[in-house]
């Protein structure tokens, strides 16, 4: 029976494969989202010029819309380092001490992200009752995207820093240099 084979390195895995897919999702739900805006921001702007009455439910819509757009783009961000941090203590020149700095400050966010996750089911269980003034959606459904985007947030920081202990720092492009490769 032959042996099974790891992929070369730079190859993606089964899990860099699933891992690929559900960041494509959650960039296009980001992406429908934002569009939303745009379109209801726009439609707003539309019905100051046109006769009759304007659309409530645009305003309510876009709001929520916001909400979806912050919360699928976040893991996403954690992942791919594409999130707001502070990056002064990259250019320490021991890679170890930037190495756990790194870890840490995912493990932080990995438990901001568990916090959120239970404050969202909390949400999600408290809020079927009300629904939305314009809309008339239960307030529960507005949260169960928030509710996967921490979820995805934490999953992704955890993953994050078991990676950055494993195989050193997450660098920028600004903390390298092209033609060497070496480290700034």
């Amino acid at each position: 029976m032959p042996d099974k084979q790891k992929p070369p390195p730079g190859e993606p895995g089964r899990w860099g494969r699933i891992a690929a897919v559900i960041t494509r999702i959650e960039i296009v739900i980001g992406a429908v989202a934002l569009i939303t805006i745009l379109a209801m921001v726009f439609l707003q702007a539309l019905q100051r010029y046109l006769p009759g009455g304007g659309f409530a439910w645009t305003g309510e819509l876009a709001r929520f819309a916001l909400i979806w757009l912050t919360f699928a783009a976040a893991g996403v961000l954690v992942s791919t380092n594409g999130h707001i941090a502070l990056e002064i203590v990259d250019a320490i020149p021991n890679q170890m001490v930037v190495r756990w700095v790194q870890v840490v400050a995912l493990l932080v966010v990995a438990a901001t992200g568990v916090g959120l996750t239970i404050e969202a089911f909390a949400l999600i269980d408290s809020q079927q009752i009300i629904k939305s003034p314009v809309l008339g959606i239960p307030m529960s459904w507005v949260y169960i995207p928030v509710l996967i985007g921490v979820i995805s947030l934490a999953v992704r920081a955890l993953i994050a820093a078991v990676l950055v202990a494993k195989n050193g720092p997450m660098l920028t492009e600004y903390d390298t240099d092209e033609s060497t490769g070496a480290v700034l």
